[in-house]
C-alpha cells in the first residue's frame, strides 16, 4: 500500500510541475509585456498587453524553444 501511494504521489507531481511552472512563466511574461508597454505613451493600455503576452506570446516562446530543441536533437 506504501508503495502504491509514493507511485500515485510521484505520478501527480510530475502531472502538475510543469503545468504549474508553465502558469507561472506565462504570468511573468504577461506582466513582462504589460511592464514593457507601459513605458509608452501610446499604443495598447498596459493591461491588455500583458493579457496578449499571458495569452499569444508566452504559447510562441515555448513553441519557439520545442522547435529550437527539435533542431538541435536534444529532445
Amino acid at each position: 500500500m506504501r508503495r502504491r501511494r509514493r507511485a500515485l504521489r510521484r505520478a501527480w507531481r510530475a502531472m502538475t510541475w510543469p503545468l504549474s511552472a508553465h502558469i507561472v512563466f506565462a504570468l511573468a511574461t504577461g506582466l513582462a509585456c504589460g511592464l514593457a508597454v507601459a513605458h509608452y505613451e501610446k499604443g495598447i493600455p498596459p493591461p491588455y498587453a500583458a493579457a496578449l503576452g499571458m495569452l499569444v506570446v508566452y504559447p510562441l516562446v515555448v513553441a519557439a524553444w520545442r522547435g529550437f530543441h527539435r533542431l538541435r536533437g536534444v529532445d
